[in-house]
């Protein structure tokens, strides 16, 4: 990242006390968090801020269905690998846009993402809970913002207005001639008329997003449970 050898690292680590102490490896081969690092190369103008890099596109819905829209260059995505883990997007950002990420976010409901397109991924949606957990200024004056939301809320956007289905799995069977549309994961999207799941059924249900981790997890349930023929 910074095109320099090992020994311009050993005199970093030897002059400067800020400098990220190893995350792993051996004393003669250590490993550094790539995070940290980067930060402290930052901070000290070792590198610039990277520029003609890939950019994400991210919608937010915030209270009152307002939507707006952002980008992030240098878009780095973490997925988490279960339910109850916390997916983070970092990028570079402009002060006024940091600025209205952190409003939307910090609203009584908080925000949503409807859409976002990131390289390397497909697109995604976030029911709710984004919020923004870091605003890290560069030595060189860029500013890269970090949301963060539950994985359980994450789910798949769907059609070009992007946004993801909500949709449940009834405690209890139920009639399958009914036209709410079904997943195969076992959830359904209910119709406010049908008798087994409408407005005035009120059925209980786990809801989850279409997509996530939930939904995956259900569908691959579902699909080892029925016998081969």
């Amino acid at each position: 990242m910074a095109r320099v050898g090992r020994a311009a690292v050993m005199n970093w680590r030897r002059r400067h006390a800020d400098f990220p102490a190893p995350a792993g490896g051996t004393e003669m081969h250590p490993q550094f968090d790539r995070a940290a690092v980067v930060a402290w190369l930052l901070a000290h103008d070792k590198i610039g801020v990277p520029v003609g890099m890939p950019s994400a596109s991210l919608v937010v819905v915030g209270a009152g269905r307002r939507t707006s829209r952002f980008r992030l260059d240098g878009p780095h995505l973490v997925l988490a690998d279960n339910a109850e883990g916390e997916d983070q997007l970092s990028g570079w950002s402009t002060d006024a846009d940091a600025d209205a990420l952190a409003e939307l976010a910090a609203e009584h409901f908080g925000a949503s993402v409807g859409r976002l397109t990131a390289p390397g991924t497909g697109p995604l949606a976030v029911l709710g809970e984004v919020r923004v957990i870091e605003r890290f200024r560069s030595g060189s004056g860029g500013l890269r913002v970090t949301l963060a939301w539950p994985a359980g809320l994450r789910g798949t956007a769907e059609g070009t207005a992007g946004g993801v289905v909500r949709h449940g799995v009834p405690y209890a069977s139920s009639a399958q001639g009914c036209a709410c549309r079904r997943y195969d994961c076992g959830g359904l999207v209910p119709e406010s008329w049908c008798e087994d799941h409408g407005d005035a059924a009120g059925p209980a249900m786990a809801w989850h997003p279409s997509g996530g981790i939930r939904c995956v997890e259900l569908a691959r349930g579902a699909s080892e449970s029925v016998p081969s023929a």
